[in-house]
Order: structure tokens, then C-alpha cells, then sequence
């Protein structure tokens, strides 16, 4: 494929819509992970039930990942991005009308088989620019885009939140989508440039067994990953049982389709020592955004005694330093690109975010204690996520449609690692706060009230004890992230 036929779009456009189609990704992360309680009490879900509708987002969404590169090998640029938009107007339309678990969920589905390959899409647009520096203008665009989505999402939620409006975020996500599709309807090829197999070779194939196994086991395993968080004292046994399912069908379907001749994921990336270290960092990224994210606002509500909305303003304003921790490194890695500094800056700067919420003076006000260590944070996701993309791929750039295997593995695990970061923090919410209250019931004096200052004293010191764990991460991973040589 020459540079001549890539560079068709133009620019302005093909880095706006680089950027509009991930930062759908992000701020849309951001606001329903905050806004969870709202949505739940408007609609009347259990946090079993809705533990359910975010367990089938994940598994529809690894789902439609995974065919990202078959169906726009079908369908062209133009045409893949237009029939996922349409899908996510439809979910986002129906969720914001929505009054019913099964209305919502509906929604989420159809949000989820549309705009779950919103990131992925976007970063495989960043190719369409010819091999040269001016592809970093498209790496701008696409992290620009995720550390701001990261940083306005909880800010979008908590104005939405105090207008009592919950709704309106999915219609700020609907007009982003609207806007990414007009972009794609007038300027984005016809055809699958770049992921046509062109140079050689035949185009993926969808392969019915292999997609069923890979829906049906990320399903079980994420149901039941999200259900231990609830029912960790009651159905454990049975719930166990159904990860072992999941994970015996995710199994039979790597052993299937990596035997496939035109695999819709070629299995073959996993051969990479980098790219495995590479998904392993992935990993702890998405399971520290997903510990972190469930337990800030704990914290720092029944810590520092503010209102949720106050919580998303604060956790909003703190994440801006996303956005300068991410154009700071682009500069610097132009000039020295060597890893190793970055990844242990960023896991150093977990481990402070860590201390600094584990040792939580509640008497402290509110913007002087946490802002700054907010800003600590959006530095690790940004030094973390990003420096392992630049690094982790080398070997895979190539090809296109095996690049962009890689990328859709990563973030169907991307996923996984979210599931398990809400997950074990809610089970280890549950069992800290169990026992710390009984151990303050001993106190008759937090009684008097009826037992409010007692919960909110032993949620705050179940949510600091886990802090500890992401201090230990963040020593943990810059200590092994000194010794790699993987990406040297």
C-alpha cells in the first residue's frame, strides 16, 4: 500500500476523528463508573442486577472487539464506522430514556456492539497516516483524547449528577458520536486501506464456533467475576464454578483458533516475550484504573465528608494532570525514548497516590488534601498505558491487520482487567468493612445516631486499608520495571 494511497483523508479531519471516537471511549468510562448509584436508584436496579448489565456490556463488547477487523475488511472505513455509530445512538438514546433495568441494559448492549471498538478503531486510524513523524500527530490526537476523557468524565458526571439530569451524559455521548460520524461520512475512505491485505495473504474469516466460545466465556467469567463481589459470603461455590466454565471455554477457544488458517485474531502476536510483558503492564493498568476509580470516591466522601458531586469535581479536576503528564512525555520521548524512566516514575507515582490515601487525615479540607495526588494518578495511567504502547507493539508494526490483532487482544483484556480491579476491591471493601465495624461496634459511643458515624468510619478505614495494596503495586512494579529488558 503506497503513502500516496493511505494519505487520502484529510489530516484535520482524520485526527479529529482519531480524537472524537476515543474520547467517547474514556469520558463515557469516567461518568458511568461515577455515576453508578444514581443510575441504579433511577431505575430501580439491585447492585446484583447491575453488576449483570456491566458483566454483558464487557462480554458484548469483548465480542465486537474481536471482529473489529474481519467486518471492516467487509465494509470499509466509511461503512464499519457509520453502522457502529448507529448502534451507539441507538443504545445511548435508549438508555437515556430508560426507567427499567431491562431498558437500561438493552441499551448498554446496543452501546456496547457499537462503541466498544471505539478505541481500538481509533488507534488503528492513527495508521492511516503514512510511516513518518507526522504520525505522531495522530499518537497526539489519540492520547490526548484518552487523558482528557479520563479527566472531564467524573467532572461531566457530578454537573449532570447535581442537575439531576443522569440522563444528559448519555446524550453528551450521543452528540460525540454524531459528530465522529459525520466526520467518517465525508471524509473517510470507501475501503479498508491499510487492513485490506493488499500485499499479500487473505482477509480474516469469521469463524461462528470460535466467536460463540470467546462471547460465551468472557460472559461466564465476567459474570462471575462481578458477582463475587456481592455474593462472596453466599453462592461462592457456585460462583467459582461458573469462572471455571469461563475460563475452560476461553481456553478451547485459544486452542481453536490458533490452529485457524485467516484467524479473525491472530493468536501467533502472543509469541512476542514483548508483547507479553507488554500485556501484563496493560493489565495492572486497567486493574489499578478499576481498584482505584471504585475506591476514590469512597474515600474521599466518607473521608472528607463531601457529596458525590463534589467527589466528581475534585476526581475531575485532579485528573487534568493527565493531560499535561501525557504532552510532557511526548516531548521527552522524542529526545530520550528509553522506557525504563517512565515506567518507573509512573508506578512511583502510584505508590505515593497509595500512601497519601491510606494515611487520609479526615479532617483535612478537601481540594488542599487530594488534588494533587489526583494529579499522581492520571500521571500513572499516562506514563503506564502510554509507554507500554509505544514500546510493546515494535515488533508487530509490520502488518497491519496483525498490529491490529494485537491491539484488539489488548483491549479485550483491557476488559478483563477492569472487571477484576472493581471486582476484588468490592470483596475487599466487603470484608474490611465487616471487620472493622465490629471491631468500632465495640464503641457504643458511634452508635448514638443509629449506626451512621459507625459506617462511615469503617467504610473510610476498609477503603484505606486497600490503599496499602496499590502502594505495594506501585513499589512493586517500578522495582520489576528497573529490571526488565524486554523493551531495551
Amino acid at each position: 500500500m503506497t503513502a500516496a494511497a493511505i494519505g487520502t483523508t484529510p489530516r484535520p479531519a482524520l485526527l479529529g476523528a482519531i480524537f472524537v471516537f476515543n474520547l467517547i471511549e474514556f469520558l463515557s468510562t469516567g461518568m458511568t463508573v461515577l455515576a453508578a448509584p444514581a443510575i441504579m436508584g433511577h431505575i430501580g436496579a439491585s447492585p446484583e442486577e447491575y453488576a449483570t448489565v456491566s458483566a454483558l456490556y464487557a462480554a458484548v463488547a469483548v465480542l465486537a472487539i474481536s471482529q473489529m477487523t474481519v467486518l471492516l475488511q467487509r465494509l470499509g472505513w466509511r461503512n464499519y464506522l457509520l453502522g457502529a455509530v448507529l448502534f451507539y445512538l441507538l443504545g445511548a438514546w435508549v438508555c437515556a430514556t430508560s426507567a427499567s433495568v431491562a431498558g437500561f441494559a438493552g441499551g448498554r448492549l446496543l452501546m456496547a456492539l457499537g462503541g466498544g471498538v471505539f478505541m481500538t478503531v481509533s488507534r488503528m486510524m492513527v495508521n492511516l497516516i503514512p510511516p513518518s513523524p507526522q504520525r505522531l500527530q495522530g499518537i497526539a490526537a489519540y492520547g490526548a483524547a484518552l487523558s482528557g476523557g479520563l479527566a472531564l468524565g467524573p467532572w461531566v458526571a457530578a454537573k449532570m449528577l447535581g442537575h439531576e439530569a443522569w440522563g444528559g451524559m448519555f446524550l453528551v455521548l450521543a452528540a460525540l458520536a454524531t459528530l465522529g460520524a459525520l466526520i467518517a461520512a465525508r471524509w473517510m475512505p470507501q475501503d479498508a486501506v491499510t487492513l485490506d491485505r493488499a500485499s499479500g495473504g487473505s482477509p480474516s474469516r469469521m469463524h461462528a464456533i470460535d466467536a460463540i466460545l470467546l462471547a460465551a466465556g468472557a460472559a461466564i467469567t465476567l459474570y462471575a467475576l462481578q458477582h463475587l463481589t456481592y455474593d462472596w459470603h453466599g453462592e461462592r461455590g457456585s460462583l467459582l464454578a461458573h469462572l471455571v466454565l469461563g475460563l475452560a471455554l476461553l481456553a478451547a477457544f485459544g486452542l481453536l483458533h490458533a490452529r485457524r488458517s485467516a484467524p479473525f485474531l491472530y493468536l501467533g502476536v502472543l509469541r512476542s516475550p514483548r508483547y507479553r510483558l507488554g500485556l501484563v503492564i496493560f493489565s495492572v493498568c486497567y486493574a489499578m484504573l478499576g481498584m482505584v476509580n471504585t475506591l476514590l470516591p469512597q474515600v474521599v466522601q466518607k473521608g472528607l465528608g463531601v457529596g458525590l458531586e463534589q467527589a466528581g469535581e475534585l476526581q475531575g479536576t485532579g485528573l487534568l494532570a493527565t493531560v499535561i503528564a501525557f504532552f510532557v512525555m511526548l516531548e521527552l520521548v522524542k529526545r530520550r525514548p528509553h522506557p525504563t524512566k517512565f515506567f518507573v516514575t509512573g508506578f512511583l507515582m502510584l505508590a505515593l497516590l497509595g500512601w497519601r490515601f491510606a494515611t487520609l487525615d479526615p479532617r483535612a479540607y478537601a481540594w488542599d488534601a487530594v488534588i494533587f495526588w489526583l494529579g499522581l494518578f492520571g500521571g500513572f495511567l499516562t506514563l503506564g498505558m502510554a509507554t507500554t504502547a509505544i514500546h510493546a507493539f515494535k515488533e508487530l508494526q509490520a502488518d497491519n491487520v496483525v498490529f491490529s490483532n494485537a491491539q484488539q487482544l489488548k483491549n479485550m483484556l483491557g476488559q478483563a482487567g477492569l472487571a477484576l480491579g472493581v471486582g476484588m476491591t468490592n470483596i475487599g471493601l466487603q470484608e474490611r468493612t465487616a471487620l472493622h465495624a465490629s471491631r468500632l461496634a465495640e464503641k457504643s459511643s458511634l452508635l448514638f445516631d443509629g449506626g451512621a458515624e459507625l459506617a462511615r468510619q469503617a467504610g473510610l478505614l476498609a477503603g484505606q486499608d486497600l490503599f496499602w495494596i496499590v502502594l505495594w503495586v506501585g513499589l512493586g512494579g517500578a522495582a520489576l520495571l528497573v529490571l526488565q529488558r524486554r523493551f531495551d
